[in-house]
């Protein structure tokens, strides 16, 4: 895995530190005894990586990084559940494979060349204090301090450990009897810290961006968007074209739910607007933003989403992503993925795979997805709501509870319920939701210009154009290495 690590981060043109050591005084493999206790996010400088087996001891995210700059200070965060234990984070500023750490002195001192750069609370010789210095009256505490990345660090990535652990600064965890990460339901996160001097650069690159910014009463922008098509389903029944139901208007894409002006050329009681970038844009993992505001009434049912592009197998066995949808008046937003998984099996709580958010989508806000080959996460105003997991368990792939490894299109639509789930349309009521922007980055491109695409040995690809970087065609099924398609760089991990 980790020689795997470092060439994934090496297509990204970084320096890398690390190695194979796992430094670790117990067995990466080791299952977690403690339910009441556990780690599932870690969050620096607005990023948050979601923990990918929170029931195991050690997560190896080596694959991921954090970007920050020399000199700046920087919070760490730990998503935990439970109580009585601390945050410890580390660097491998030397690139030695191990984590060179000395006690913390008189005060919470680290001192000069110490790899602890941070904790919440220890035992030190005068008392409990954290690494700000702070003196603590109990070890309760499990948010560290912020610190400061060291102005002298080069360019390059750095092996980063996070650590849940009671009174002990060890970054192999102690597992001796009187005080056992193990026992005490602790955890461990490997993950890489990328520093820069580019105070502009944190890893993504924008690659689609609508500001709808055209003339009022203009039609959003046809080299991106074309008008959905009416099917039988609730959300599309009664989709239209009509510039009545879909236009820009102050900056913003508007789209509406009207009572029909004309039901002797189209016998249905209403229109409805949507938008979508099928065969005009696509990508395969990435972050999507959309800023929205929707108007809550009895029967609204608007969406920002995404399906897979065309070639796919059929609805719902190539997926689909709902960044946000809304009911009626309900005071929140909803999130959720489709899959043969979840729908024709019944899977919908292994793991869970819809989720709700407390807001008022009356209001602007910005809704969010983090789409990896591992998860698929879910941002309200950039903070995380909800994440689904990648399984580990080949019978569960097997089965369909991952196609999130193609290429997606957006939408954007308002429509209305029919009863099933959204109250069924007011059809006297004018429906609208706007849209004010929607921005879809991905990581920067390697040295050759082609932005990786990451998958798992096991997945494939949807045809038979695959070849090796010799050029070569390749058949399937695929072993870990880099392939090419279609002019797309892959690696199969």
């Amino acid at each position: 895995m980790r020689s795997l690590a470092i060439t994934i981060l090496a297509l990204l043109s970084v320096p890398v530190t690390t190695s194979a050591q796992v430094d670790l005084n117990f067995d990466p493999a080791t299952p977690r005894t403690r339910t009441d206790r556990q780690l599932s996010a870690i969050s620096l400088q607005g990023t948050t990586l979601p923990v990918l087996q929170p029931m195991m001891m050690y997560n190896d995210l080596t694959a991921y990084h954090f970007t920050v700059h020399p000199g700046e200070l920087v919070q760490p965060h730990f998503a935990f559940t439970g109580t009585w234990m601390q945050g410890y984070i580390y660097v491998d500023f030397n690139g030695n494979g191990r984590f060179d750490v000395k006690a913390p002195g008189a005060q919470g001192g680290l001192g000069e060349g110490n790899e602890l750069l941070c904790f919440a609370a220890m035992t030190c010789p005068d008392g409990n204090y954290n690494s700000a210095g702070e003196a603590l009256s109990t070890l309760n505490v499990l948010q560290p301090p912020s610190f400061t990345v060291p102005d002298t660090l080069a360019d390059g990535l750095y092996r980063m450990r996070w650590k849940v652990d009671w009174d002990d600064c060890d970054p192999a965890g102690r597992v001796d009897e009187a005080n056992s990460i193990i026992k005490n339901g602790g955890a461990i996160i490997d993950v890489m810290m990328r520093v820069t001097h580019d105070n502009n650069d944190n890893g993504y690159e924008l690659i689609f961006a609508d500001e709808f910014d055209l003339s009022d009463n203009s039609r959003p922008n046809p080299e991106y968007w074309t008008s959905s098509v009416r099917r039988g389903s609730v959300w599309n029944r009664w989709i239209s074209d009509s510039p009545d139901v879909t236009f820009i208007r102050d900056g913003h894409l508007v789209c509406r739910a009207i009572p029909n002006p004309d039901q002797s050329s189209d016998d249905v009681p209403m229109i409805t607007g949507s938008v979508e970038t099928r065969d005009k844009f696509s990508f395969t993992y990435g972050k999507v933003e959309v800023s929205l505001c929707t108007t809550p009434h009895a029967g609204n049912f608007p969406a920002a989403w995404m399906m897979p592009q065309p070639p796919c197998e059929i609805w719902p066995n190539a997926g689909e992503i709902d960044i946000f949808e809304a009911i009626d008046a309900q005071n929140k937003a909803y999130h959720t993925i489709h899959s043969h998984w979840t729908h024709d099996l019944g899977n919908k709580n292994d793991p869970a795979s819809s989720f709700t958010s407390n807001v008022n989508p009356g209001q602007w806000h910005v809704y969010g997805v983090d789409w990896t080959p591992d998860y698929i996460m879910w941002t309200l105003d950039r903070k995380v709501v909800a994440t689904y997991l990648r399984s580990t368990e080949p019978e569960k792939l097997e089965a369909g509870q991952w196609p999130f490894d193609h290429d997606f299109y957006l939408i954007l639509n308002q429509s209305v319920g029919d009863g099933s789930w959204a109250k069924a349309a007011d059809t006297s009521f004018t429906y609208e939701t706007q849209f004010d922007w929607i921005r879809v980055y991905q990581l920067k491109s390697s040295s050759d210009g082609i932005h990786p695409t990451y998958l798992h040995s096991g997945q494939n690809l949807h045809d038979n154009r695959i070849h090796d970087l010799s050029g070569r065609t390749v058949t399937r099924p695929l072993r870990p290495g880099i392939y090419i398609r279609n002019g797309r760089k892959y690696v199969i991990r």
